[in-house]
């Protein structure tokens, strides 16, 4: 079979992977093409464009991987996938085989599939697999290759069972009639985990689960950067300090004076870091199991009080990894709650970066436990952002696709997905905040760093904050790991500061505006009108919700 395979003819061949949701599409794409960037999630909306590759045995064959699709919602990933049906390409339809009939009848419905070569593959055949005499009754009905195949464990004989299937192509002549014969499959698995459905307790474990994905790797980060600090300060740190301190005035300063790219990069690195890491270990986790839209689909009454849906609470899930995958994440949202969904995580969702640089300065200052509040403020600020600024109906949206099933995690698509953020860690985030930092030194030894207080005083003068540390406010504009200028002479800074300062001050800083990536992502996605208007309501929500914070630490104090 293999060989038939190979020696096919040399006609290319053009094949539109289509399906809904959570079928196992991404994971049919990359066994086939072998394209990493494919690897797949198990959480709905994670395919967010359409990306095409060629098939690894037969090179004539170009695969597309093409969004799931949302019939209960107009999403601009569900457009992008009806768009590219309106070509002559071959369709693969790919549906699981525990819902056959089911998302046929659904495909059939919505779809203009009639005169289009069409082949099906049902997925998850791990969950259900049909008798003989059942795959060749429904062969018999759809007049159409069929291949039953479980999608995320593949070898080489079942990739080729797949690819003569599509070779074998047949133009769609399927009635609703006809596909109301189809066997159905019994007792289907992928239901709300049981103590989810429960009307208050599911909400608030699912409230409980999110936390921990965020507060348990921020515990461990800071158990161990604890311990470590010490250690590289005295064995590391200090001994590069004191030789480079013998350098020329002008390149000590930038090594290893108060924003040294060495001294405060290192100890930025030092805390950011682990937390970063930790992060996309435990959100990779839930996605491959499959938890996250369980935790969502719980949630789902609660946020549609804010004007969301539990869809729309993935990509704000994602954002405490990077808003700007979020925001395009965001793609498969309704187009009502689209910009509601994208003006929550700018607020809300504290990336991994900035996550990171908060536990670094409240560490600096000695008061570890804020981040505890700090968190569960800035997200209930920006569910009261949400719900004041975007008054989305959203009682017409319903679900309709059904919940991904819990399963295993697959392992190559876990450690592609946590390098993947520790390259972008280490070749993106730490190289642009190096550079900030010699930026901050070049300025303040040519005394250019006092405009920045300038720029900030009405803000500074507002919230009784010193002047010196307005080049941490100013710097978060660009990325939000850039507060962590803040921590410049270890944290020397904060000595002279109140707890309640240093909280506002870490919450200003958070919330004024998105970085600079983010809200150009938005312009790029949304409109640049969508992200002006985005900012301008963020600003003002910061610092209308800072003067009431303020005022509660003033009567408590």
């Amino acid at each position: 079979m293999l060989e038939s395979v190979q020696s096919s003819a040399a006609c290319p061949i053009d094949v539109m992977l289509v399906g809904c949701e959570s079928v196992g599409k991404s994971g049919l794409f990359r066994h086939l093409t072998g394209e990493k960037r494919a690897l797949t999630s198990n959480v709905k909306g994670s395919t967010i464009a359409a990306l095409t590759a060629s098939c690894k045995l037969n090179s004539n064959m170009r695969l597309t991987d093409l969004p799931g699709l949302q019939f209960d919602m107009d999403s601009i990933s569900t457009q992008l996938t009806l768009d590219h049906l309106e070509e002559n390409q071959t369709i693969l339809l790919v549906v699981k085989a525990t819902e056959l009939k089911e998302e046929l009848i659904q495909l059939q419905k919505e779809l203009n599939l009639k005169g289009k070569q069409v082949a099906i593959v049902a997925t998850h055949q791990d969950k259900y697999q049909p008798s003989n005499a059942e795959q060749k009754r429904v062969k018999e009905l759809l007049q159409l290759p069929v291949v039953w195949v479980n999608a995320r464990k593949m070898d080489q004989a079942e990739q080729a069972k797949v690819i003569t299937c599509i070779e074998h192509a047949r133009s769609w002549a399927v009635t609703a009639s006809i596909l109301r014969f189809l066997p159905s499959t019994p007792n289907p698995v992928n239901k709300l985990i049981p103590v989810f459905r429960l009307r208050l307790v599911g909400p608030m474990l699912a409230c409980l689960i999110i936390l921990s994905m965020f507060a348990l790797p921020v515990f461990a980060a800071y158990l161990f950067v604890s311990w470590l600090e010490p250690i590289t300060d005295q064995y590391l740190l200090t001994p590069i300090t004191v030789w480079l301190e013998q350098t020329p005035g002008f390149l000590a300063n930038v090594l290893v004076g108060d924003y040294g790219v060495i001294t405060l990069g290192w100890y930025s690195f030092l805390w950011a870091f682990p937390v970063v890491l930790l992060i996309s270990v435990t959100t990779t986790i839930t996605e491959e199991i499959g938890i996250q839209e369980h935790l969502t689909n719980a949630l789902d009454p609660w946020l549609r009080k804010i004007g969301l849906t539990g869809r729309d609470l993935l990509p704000v899930i994602t954002g405490f990894g990077c808003n700007v995958v979020a925001v395009m994440q965001s793609r498969s949202c309704s187009s009502c709650t689209r910009v509601s969904c994208v003006s929550m995580l700018a607020f809300g969702s504290a990336c991994s970066y900035q996550i990171g640089a908060t536990l670094s300065i409240f560490n600096a200052a000695h008061a570890p436990l804020l981040f505890i509040p700090y968190l569960f403020f800035l997200f209930v600020v920006g569910a009261i952002h949400t719900r004041i600024w975007n008054r989305t109906t959203t009682n017409e949206l319903t679900r309709i696709a059904p919940l991904p099933y819990l399963q295993g995690i697959n392992w190559s698509s876990f450690w592609w997905k946590v390098s993947s953020v520790i390259k972008q860690f280490l070749l993106q985030a730490m190289p642009i905040f190096l550079l900030i930092c010699l930026i901050a030194s070049v300025l303040e030894t040519v005394g250019i760093l006092s405009i920045f207080s300038w720029l900030a005083m009405p803000l500074l003068y507002l919230f009784s904050l010193p002047t010196d540390v307005a080049p941490g406010l100013i710097f978060s504009f660009i990325r939000k790991d850039g507060l962590l200028v803040l921590n410049e002479g270890q944290g020397s800074l904060f000595m002279d500061m109140s707890i309640s300062q240093i909280f506002m001050l870490v919450y200003l800083a958070s919330t004024l505006s998105a970085c600079l990536v983010t809200l150009f992502t938005i312009g790029r996605e949304l409109s640049w009108k969508n992200a002006l208007s985005i900012a301008w309501k963020q600003m003002l929500t910061s610092v209308v919700s800072a003067a009431f914070l303020a005022a509660g630490l003033y009567f408590l104090s």
